[in-house]
């Protein structure tokens, strides 16, 4: 609970960016909310473990209420590390619980990181420093390397091991 408390810290200073003085109305913003839920059930999870997933039916009602505001659904079994960054919460962003995604992931909006049929627990791992441009999609499995950038619409289903690329396109292939 402790670390998805100080990953929750890492978040908000990477939303407020420069300007400091966000603070003030950020905390109704709904991509604060989403994360916060996101970290909030991620936290119990790890320190209720399975017990948790029935545990939460009682919290569910106030919890699909605020998913429902913001946007986002971010499943508690995906292990994400700080620094998780979503630009347009309105246009709605799905990560799958299969994933398990390093610091500072950025989301823009209208985001998927989905599983495909067959695609084993943990099977969607993407590294540090990654963003996914408008509407992008990952499904699994599937590895990305750090520094990953993928362009407005594409469509990742292979593996890109390459620190520091671009990838566009259906399906995305990295920009030579």
């Amino acid at each position: 609970m402790i670390q998805q408390f100080t990953y929750w810290m890492f978040d908000i200073k990477r939303m407020l960016g420069k300007h400091k003085v966000r603070i003030v109305h950020i905390w109704m913003g709904r991509a604060f909310i989403g994360v916060m839920l996101y970290r909030i059930e991620r936290g119990l999870f790890l320190t209720f473990g399975r017990f948790w997933s029935l545990g939460r039916v009682v919290f569910s009602p106030i919890f699909y209420l605020l998913y429902a505001y913001s946007n986002l659904e971010i499943n508690y079994r995906a292990d994400i590390g700080p620094g998780i960054l979503v630009l347009h919460a309105s246009m709605g962003c799905v990560v799958s619980a299969k994933s398990v995604i390093g610091r500072n992931l950025t989301l823009t909006g209208g985001n998927v990181i989905g599983a495909r049929a067959g695609c084993p627990d943990r099977g969607i791992v993407i590294g540090n420093d990654c963003s996914l441009g408008a509407n992008a999609v990952i499904l699994g499995p599937v590895r990305l390397a750090n520094n990953i950038k993928i362009g407005a619409a594409a469509c990742v289903v292979r593996n890109e091991l390459n620190d520091c690329r671009i990838l566009v396109g259906v399906p995305a292939k990295p920009i030579k």
